[in-house]
């Protein structure tokens, strides 16, 4: 089968043939891929920064696609439904997946670094890591739903608690996660306040809910100020990290709340305790999405409220999708499909 591999070599990323597809063993699912997203990460993977991949391995985390067969003991799915799944395998038996926090689960492991990822025509996944996708939501949209959709839904609702009438400012505004983070933020009824580096992507970041752009960091907390009458926003939606973080916190109004989501730099930040004792700012980080969280995703996609900005390109240009991304080209997503 065709596939997209990342080995050892100078020329890392390989549109290859793989053997394949494999069965699915007890309690897992093969899923005919139809979409894959993009990512940064997988850009830090190819470029060797995440310390647990393997090679050779097949990249990508992000995917939607038909059940074509089930291992022995699944239930609740059938052969030809319409799933997008996960960005890593989960147990089902630690205490994070008893609860229902599945995104932390302790004995995950990564897809597209230490296990075979979505960008190849087929892929083997547990079936308690996928969710039915509703007929009405194309498969590009469907397969963001595990690392974007579901994740900013479970930054805002669940780790920011965001309330209705509250501004939220949002990094790294122009990118996969960011315009799409600006479209959910004024779902859930709030004010957005959004910055990207790039004034090219300040007119589609409006066109997607910004009620205020900024363009550039070096005045982003002043600028900040200046939009909100001097307070400050209640929530900030960190997708950019080191570069930003500390405009981020000094952009909060007091009792504001910073949510980490991403980090595009391997420095490290400082952060000023003082500032966060006396003002009540919090810190707070945010990993992946839950099933639920995937699923709310979906039902936004279904009823037409949430439009996802994507742009899709054939998986033979895997390369070029990679290098987009690392010159910051792309205002949104950008999905491989098969």
């Amino acid at each position: 089968m065709k596939a997209v591999v990342l080995t050892r070599g100078e020329q890392n990323l390989l549109v290859t043939s793989v053997a394949g597809p494999v069965s699915p063993r007890r309690g897992e699912v093969l899923v005919k891929v139809e979409a894959a997203g993009v990512c940064y990460r997988d850009l830090l993977n190819q470029r060797g920064l995440m310390p647990r991949a393997k090679r050779p391995v097949v990249m990508g985390h992000e995917f939607s696609g038909i059940v074509v067969e089930l291992g022995d003991g699944v239930d609740g799915l059938d052969i030809g439904e319409r799933v997008a799944g996960l960005p890593h395998t989960t147990c089902g038996g630690c205490r994070y997946c008893v609860e229902g926090r599945e995104n932390l689960c302790r004995n995950r492991l990564q897809l597209g670094e230490e296990r075979d990822g979505s960008w190849a025509e087929y892929i083997v996944v547990n079936a308690r890591d996928v969710v039915k996708v509703p007929n009405t939501v194309d498969p590009p949209d469907a397969s963001i739903t595990g690392c974007v959709l579901g994740m900013i839904i479970h930054a805002l609702r669940y780790q920011a608690r965001v309330r209705t009438g509250e501004t939220v400012l949002v990094t790294g505004a122009g990118g996969g996660v960011g315009i799409h983070a600006v479209m959910i933020s004024k779902l859930l009824g709030c004010k957005v306040v959004a910055n990207t580096s790039s004034s090219s992507k300040a007119e589609r970041v409006k066109q997607a809910g910004a009620d205020h752009v900024v363009v550039g960091v070096e005045q982003l907390s002043a600028r900040v100020r200046e939009v909100t009458g001097g307070e400050g926003v209640d929530v900030v939606l960190e997708c950019v990290g080191a570069p930003t973080f500390e405009h981020s916190l000094r952009s909060t109004a007091w009792g504001g709340r910073v949510i980490v989501i991403g980090n595009v730099s391997v420095e490290d930040v400082k952060v000023p305790l003082g500032y966060l004792i006396l003002r009540e700012n919090a810190v707070v980080g945010a990993v992946g999405s839950t099933r639920g969280n995937m699923e709310e995703a979906l039902e936004l996609l279904g009823s037409g409220r949430l439009k996802p900005a994507i742009t899709t390109l054939s998986v033979e240009k895997a390369s070029e999708a990679l290098g987009i991304v690392e010159r910051r080209e792309n205002t949104g997503k950008i999905v491989l499909v098969f």
